[in-house]
């Protein structure tokens, strides 16, 4: 990998990239709030599900697939992509934040880098957003990373997120947050490889405990995060 790729993932998925991702749970606040999730190993049984489901089984294969639409500049087919995976988030917040997020990057890459696929594709979802794995696959194929290395900064991404988030909630200390991290490695590089092998065809959304908890949250008396 060249020192200038290495640079472009880092900033894709740096937590510092803004594209609001640091304002979403994903349905951990309600599990928090419930008494669910209240310490290390409870977080760590969280990221796991998340990790195995939502990146494994439905994000990670839309990446996938949408990286190879976007190697071949295939921008109708990116947004057959875009609503078949809106249409599979079940949940109002999570497909709203999905979305939200999406724009969010597709809007700041298109205008730093002046590519004019990235703005001739934001302009064409301006109204109703890009899910994030999309656009997260088309901005790296237009950066020139690999599909790979796209999919390990998404995965990554995605959990380190979620941990700055419970860092917040739980609360955990930042030593605690940090092993949980390095502990997850493992089970990243197993969601990539199942990914790699998930059409987008084939990808699933099932898992009801995570759903739930993302229709109960917007209810709650109190909230830090939008989902």
């Amino acid at each position: 990998m060249k020192k200038e790729q290495l640079f472009i993932i880092l900033q894709l998925a740096g937590g510092t990239f803004p594209t609001g991702s640091f304002s979403q749970s994903w349905g951990l606040e309600t599990f928090v709030t419930h008494g669910e999730v209240s310490d290390e190993e409870d977080f760590r049984k969280f990221l796991l599900a998340y990790v195995n489901t939502t990146l494994a089984g439905l994000e990670g294969p839309f990446l996938c697939s949408a990286y190879d639409l976007a190697a071949s500049k295939s921008l109708v087919g990116l947004r057959g992509l875009d609503r078949q995976l809106a249409a599979m988030k079940l949940t109002k917040e999570s497909r709203e934040g999905c979305l939200r997020t999406g724009k969010a990057l597709l809007r700041i890459a298109s205008q730093i880098t002046a590519d004019q696929i990235l703005t001739d594709y934001y302009e064409g979802c301006c109204g109703s957003g890009s899910s994030y794995p999309v656009a997260f696959a088309l901005v790296s194929a237009r950066l020139g990373l690999t599909k790979e290395d796209a999919l390990n900064a998404f995965l990554f991404s995605s959990v380190n997120s979620l941990v700055q988030s419970g860092l917040k909630l739980i609360p955990l200390g930042n030593i605690q947050a940090q092993r949980i991290l390095l502990s997850l490695y493992g089970d990243i590089a197993k969601a990539a490889e199942c990914a790699f092998r998930t059409d987008a065809e084939d990808a699933f959304a099932f898992c009801p405990g995570l759903d739930i908890a993302s229709m109960q949250h917007e209810t709650l008396q109190t909230r830090l995060y939008m989902s």
